[in-house]
């Protein structure tokens, strides 16, 4: 059995150019969603991610969406994504109901929806001045072109 090379050598084979692309994208999504979560976190005890969930579940129709589909929509593990619609679900955000032992429909309340509108600006306003207005329409285009091809092949969030 061949000794397996160290992951640090195994990441330098890759052309400076690639590892650079990889930490700037990594470092610029992650910057971004920090901030807002930040900001969220500090003005209204809420995260990023359980925006994001409330979100997908407002868009949803009737509101509502299974577990699974929402774990993908919002790149959570199922697991993790239990545990933020415990979260959601305690301060009445959300509701569960439980269709058969495996299949669980997480529905968005009145007081949810509220949320929602009340963080909308916060988001609004910290993605305005820390990515739209940071970028021409072109590169705007050009990102969101590039994200399509990158997420082409992910399961569909239905």
């Amino acid at each position: 059995m061949s000794a397996r090379p160290p992951a640090r050598s195994t990441w330098f084979t890759r052309p400076e150019a690639d590892r650079e692309a990889w930490n700037n994208f990594r470092r610029a999504a992650g910057a971004l969603i920090s901030a807002v979560d930040t900001d969220l976190q500090r003005h209204l005890n809420v995260g990023y991610t359980d925006i994001d969930a409330l979100v997908h579940l407002s868009a949803a129709d009737d509101h509502c969406q299974r577990m699974a589909p929402l774990a993908r929509s919002v790149s959570r593990s199922p697991s993790a994504l239990t545990r933020l619609v415990d979260r959601l679900e305690n301060r009445g955000l959300v509701e569960r109901t439980r269709q058969s032992a495996t299949d669980v429909i997480v529905e968005i309340t009145p007081d949810g929806l509220d949320l929602l509108a009340e963080a909308a600006p916060r988001v609004l306003a910290q993605v305005e001045e820390r990515f739209w207005s940071r970028l021409s329409s072109d590169e705007r285009d050009a990102l969101s072109a590039i994200c399509l091809k990158l997420i082409e092949g992910e399961p569909p969030d239905c």
